[in-house]
């Protein structure tokens, strides 16, 4: 998901013109850019992805 926050800000013209066009704070930007910090939601949901919560069984575990 780096890659693709990355590109986006390349497309806007830089992590300035993207947090303005977000509304997600540059340093933010930046610390996600960097690793330093995890995607967030809203980083994901300005991307045009939204995220979602998926529960699978466990193996070998009895099921009730």
């Amino acid at each position: 998901m780096q890659s693709v926050l990355a590109d986006a800000v390349e497309l806007a013209g830089g992590q300035h013109a993207w947090s303005r066009k977000t509304g997600i704070p540059q340093s933010v930007v930046s610390l996600t850019l960097s690793g330093r910090r995890d995607v967030s939601e809203n980083i994901v949901n300005a991307l045009g992805y939204v995220t979602q919560t998926v529960c699978l069984p466990m193996r070998g575990q009895n099921h009730v």
